[in-house]
């Protein structure tokens, strides 16, 4: 293949700048990044001229009527990602898309009361979604690709190859996974209305669809068909705003949430009988959480995605080093740490990019593509169900 895969980037910010880096780094498969999109122009012609980014827009419409560009990757706010994703796949684009593929963003209420919605009216307004988007891309001949990186990563690709091999005489039994760190400082993802939930949606979704793709796997390798969700309780709450917060002083963890949770737990029941347990938070300091315990009848195997020893730093002053990047969510360089030399790439965002154009290329499915993400929303917003009803949801 000599012809370059033409991508339209729609979104200027952080998750826009890692994935540049990112399409750098593909082999075997010529990639161009032809245009960024964003609302905010000079912010994406800064990030165009800093990657060698030819076109520059302000409006989503043009990568849309381009006809070389084949790609759209949207790395936007979660609102616009369904909408978005729907008229790429009219216009006959692949697409990347982050999580969530889409959530309940409100339908005329007011923007403080988004969160006060009925869950049960929020879990089957998605449903109504994810349908949607199932007749859009079935008729039309891009691949979806959602771009969950956990399931991407080096230690979760190295311990698919193990469970593989523990399958012929094994099962996996119990899932238990975490992502975790010290709060998001973006207002959008203190309200509702912009981030279609809180932590367990913005943080729980990267565990959540790891262990669901695991279940999937094994009931593919083992009987042809995946094993799926059968039953979800749920429970969340704002911590920042219980007495025992309102008591402290001082405390670096991020404040001023709207109508979201800041900690969340998630169980769920497969069709198979066994179990998996998830937990976000925005209770943690010191940095982030990203690990996963895969408990089965003849193995276990553990990862973190996060913490590296391979380079430690110690400093009683942090002052010198204050522009260098050491960790995401790290709130303070004093003292000893343990600097991160290729966080990107431990996190699977290379391998992510890698194979959705593998996969664009060479016409076969992405490793995570459309029904995960649908099964991602649905099990979340069921999980919704279960916190504000108090009582386990059954999915069909």
């Amino acid at each position: 293949m000599t012809t370059p895969i033409k991508v339209g980037v729609v979104g200027a910010g952080f998750a826009a700048a890692f994935h540049l880096r990112c399409y750098r780094q593909v082999q075997g498969v010529p990639v161009e990044v032809a245009a960024i999109v964003d609302i905010n122009k000079s912010r994406a012609e800064e990030l165009a001229k800093r990657n060698g980014v030819p076109k520059v827009y302000d409006d989503f419409r043009y990568v849309l009527e381009d006809p070389s560009i084949q790609v759209i990757d949207l790395v936007v706010p979660n609102a616009l990602h369904l909408p978005m994703v729907l008229d790429a796949a009219k216009a006959g684009k692949h697409i990347l898309c982050e999580k969530p593929l889409t959530g309940y963003f409100g339908e005329g209420e007011p923007e403080e009361k988004v969160g006060t919605t009925s869950k049960r009216k929020m879990l089957q307004k998605v449903q109504q979604d994810l349908q949607t988007v199932s007749k859009v891309m079935a008729s039309h001949k891009g691949k979806f690709c959602y771009a969950e990186n956990w399931v991407h990563a080096p230690a979760f690709k190295k311990g698919m190859e193990l469970m593989e091999k523990c399958f012929v005489s094994g099962s996996i039994l119990d899932i238990r996974g975490e992502e975790s760190h010290s709060g998001s400082h973006s207002e959008f993802a203190k309200w509702w209305r912009y981030s279609g939930g809180g932590a367990l949606a913005r943080l729980g979704a990267h565990p959540l669809a790891s262990g669901l793709f695991l279940k999937q796997f094994e009931g593919e390798k083992k009987f042809g068909k995946p094993i799926l969700v059968k039953e979800v309780w749920a429970d969340g709450t704002d911590l920042t705003k219980t007495p025992a917060f309102a008591k402290s002083k001082g405390s670096p963890l991020v404040t001023g949430w709207g109508d979201v949770e800041t900690w969340s737990q998630i169980t769920l029941t497969f069709t198979d009988g066994t179990k998996a347990t998830f937990f976000a938070a925005d209770d943690l300091l010191g940095g982030m959480e990203s690990n996963m315990d895969v408990r089965l009848t003849n193995a276990r195997i553990k990862f973190d995605l996060c913490p590296v020893r391979i380079c430690q730093f110690y400093t009683v002053d942090p002052a010198p080093v204050k522009d260098v990047y050491f960790n995401e969510k790290q709130e303070t360089k004093a003292g000893l740490s343990f600097p991160n030399p290729h966080e990107e790439w431990l996190l699977g965002y290379p391998h992510e990019i890698q194979d959705f154009m593998e996969a664009i290329a060479f016409d076969r499915p992405p490793l995570t593509g459309l029904e995960l993400a649908k099964q991602v929303v649905e099990v979340l917003y069921a999980g919704y169900v279960s916190m504000e009803e108090g009582r386990k949801v059954i999915l069909s």
